[in-house]
């Protein structure tokens, strides 16, 4: 199993609610040219399914990325954060996803897996190939 762990782009400044916070104009430019050319990477390397937080930054994000992969975006609570337990218990071992969240979960849910530190940037893509019966993964650093 293959899942892509994306950050969310840059979004606006704390000066409102969290969970409101929109993409910057800069942000969705530097979504679009990475999720380009991330689109061309993963052509041909089977299905995913793409799972996003509901916070409007990283749905912001997944929509962007699904208009290059032409796929929809199913919203699930758990990745507004929560365990890793919580988001593997979601996953189908025959199936890959990509999951946009945030930080810090992201690097807690790839040291969980893969026993690796890794600082997760806005919109950065690590993919870890997963056992996910083992629970134990591969990480590919930021390949965005």
């Amino acid at each position: 199993m293959r899942i892509y762990f994306i950050r969310h782009g840059e979004a606006e400044p704390f000066a409102k609610r969290d969970f409101d916070r929109h993409l910057t104009t800069a942000g969705r430019i530097k979504l679009h040219k990475s999720f380009s050319t991330f689109a061309k990477t993963i052509k041909g390397l089977g299905e995913y399914k793409i799972y996003s937080s509901p916070l409007v930054r990283a749905n912001e994000t997944a929509e962007i990325l699904a208009e290059y992969l032409k796929k929809d975006v199913e919203i699930k609570e758990y990745l507004a954060g929560s365990y890793i337990d919580e988001v593997l218990e979601d996953l189908k071992e025959d199936e890959n996803y990509i999951l946009i969240s945030h930080e810090p979960y992201i690097s807690i849910w790839i040291r969980e897996l893969t026993g690796e530190n890794v600082i997760v940037s806005r919109g950065s893509i690590n993919l870890v190939e997963l056992d996910l019966k083992e629970k134990k993964g591969r990480l590919f650093k930021n390949i965005s």
